[in-house]
């Protein structure tokens, strides 16, 4: 049994939210699983969260890294 935690904070992330509960619940559907639980929770915001190294490049959104290069 797989449990999977995703924790996002800012703008859009009910949008973000319901379309990673989407693809998690397709991608388990097609291996013909029908035991599938998805949900999400609001959680109090936290300044202990970790962030992995290799995930903070990724801390901007596409389109504020494209402004920070082109400097527009």
């Amino acid at each position: 049994m797989k449990k999977f935690e995703v924790v996002i904070s800012g703008p859009h992330e009910e949008e973000i939210g319901h379309m990673i509960l989407s693809s998690v619940y397709g991608a388990v559907q097609s291996f013909g699983y029908t035991d599938v639980s998805v949900h999400a929770d609001t959680i109090e915001e936290r300044g202990d969260i970790q962030i992995p190294d290799f995930l903070k490049k990724y801390r901007k959104g596409n389109l504020e890294r494209l402004r920070e290069a082109t400097g527009r």
